[in-house]
């Protein structure tokens, strides 16, 4: 992906621009825009503005065929879908073109090598009408707004007019990330500041109308989230390049989809808050989840294997601040849905638990906080509890299975990976089984 790969994702779209977004369903193409480049104002008698209303067509443009523009038919809630309150707006055009190496990214700060693109009202006589502004500092940032500052800070109003609905986008080695949609452009001169909504936005739209998902960063590339997996900084130094060898050969017995886990009701379930999902640490702890399992299962991993296995070892992402015995009694109550008897619960945290007593610990020792049981669902949850054996923080493997028979596997050599492979499968298979 280069600089021009930024101007290929990028639309005209009426009198602003618009950015070209592959979601999850490959049989459909979002275009992400400012919700007030559809909107038209509505004057009275006199040519007073008296409101606003959307639009009924508008025409775009792709960046290699400018000239060319294509009739679009609004039609809200069927092909076109707003936020309530951002400027935040998505098209869905009825067919795959092919834009699938970009990615939304949630970040809020650091927005070095991230351009502004669109088209601006200055170049649309021209024959390339596209145009680009580096982001230079970011000024302010919250939930609803992003304010940058561009390094060219004397951009007049036709410069920066038509910039709406265009991207702050950059190339990240083979794919795109997008961070936002520049929403309204001053009514004077530009100095150097535009205003953005969050991608957040975006994908709050998405789930407000049960849309395709927008594909997040962290899963463009699979081997960012097995580096961060396999980093072993606890370990042996010299154990630890063989292991990472040993688990990446392993790695390749993990034949699951994330993308299509992404999208799946499965997934719901598997975090106690609705934020979790959505984060690179839920996706790096699934994948490490998915890792042990293919470790006692002889045939690999895929998508129905983890289904059948989540039955007696249940994977859990959590993403609370409670103390770990607060959390244990709130993850019994989570987990007691869909389990088998003796079930062994694999919990995912923010902060891993210091001791391996606390990392490992049977449903019997956990006090069961029932104050605020008030439903038939939590209550029957109580019941189904009893059917969970342990909880099992999912760095007890690595720290209480692995690093505590670090010499053993130590005396293996690099070339061993295959023996060292199966002595890893025998401990794991013992812990569970302890």
């Amino acid at each position: 992906m280069d600089e021009n790969d930024l101007k290929r994702y990028t639309v005209i779209l009426g009198g602003g621009s618009g950015i070209l977004f592959q979601p999850l369903d490959e049989t459909i193409t979002y275009i992400l825009t400012a919700k007030h480049v559809l909107y038209k104002d509505v004057k009275d008698g006199r040519g007073q503005k008296i409101g606003e209303e959307l639009i009924e067509k508008i025409n775009f443009s792709y960046s290699n065929d400018q000239s060319t523009s294509i009739e679009f038919e609004i039609k809200k809630d069927e092909n076109y879908f707003e936020h309530d309150v951002a400027d935040a707006a998505i098209l869905v055009l009825k067919e795959n073109l092919g834009f699938n190496q970009i990615f939304v990214d949630e970040r809020a700060t650091g927005f070095d090598g991230f351009s502004l693109t669109g088209y601006p009202a200055i170049k649309r006589l021209a024959n390339d009408k596209y145009d680009r502004q580096v982001i230079n500092t970011l000024i302010s940032s919250n939930t609803d707004l992003i304010s940058l500052r561009l390094f060219i800070d004397h951009l007049d109003h036709s410069q920066i007019t038509g910039f709406s609905g265009g991207g702050i986008i950059k190339t990240n080695g083979d794919s795109l990330l997008l961070v936002g949609i520049q929403s309204k452009t001053p009514i004077g001169d530009c100095h150097g500041e535009i205003q953005v909504v969050p991608i957040k936005r975006f994908e709050e739209i998405v789930d407000v109308y049960d849309l395709s998902k927008l594909v997040p960063s962290y899963l463009s590339n699979i081997e960012l989230l097995i580096n961060s997996i396999i980093g072993y900084n606890e370990t042996l130094p010299a154990l630890k390049p063989k292991l990472q060898i040993a688990i990446r050969k392993q790695f390749e017995q993990v034949r699951c989809a994330l993308n299509s886990i992404y999208s799946s009701n499965y997934v719901k379930k598997l975090s106690t808050s609705v934020t979790g999902i959505k984060s690179k640490r839920f996706w790096t702890s699934f994948l490490e989840y998915a890792l042990i399992i293919s470790l006692l299962e002889v045939d690999g991993v895929d998508e129905d294997v983890l289904s059948k296995m989540n039955l007696t070892k249940k994977f859990i992402f959590s993403d609370s601040s409670k103390d770990i015995y607060d959390l244990y009694s709130e993850v019994l109550l989570f987990a007691s849905e869909n389990i088998s008897d003796n079930c062994q619960v694999l919990l995912a945290t923010n902060q891993i638990p210091n001791s391996p007593n606390r990392r490992r610990m049977l449903a019997s020792e956990v006090n069961l906080d029932v104050s605020n049981v008030i439903d038939i669902e939590t209550i029957d949850r109580v019941q189904t509890s009893s059917k969970i054996k342990e909880i099992i923080h999912l760095k007890a493997i690595e720290f209480d299975c692995i690093n505590s028979n670090e010499n053993t596997l130590n005396q293996f050599s690099i070339q061993q990976f295959e023996d060292i492979l199966t002595e890893i499968k025998r401990l794991v298979y013992e812990f569970f089984n302890n």
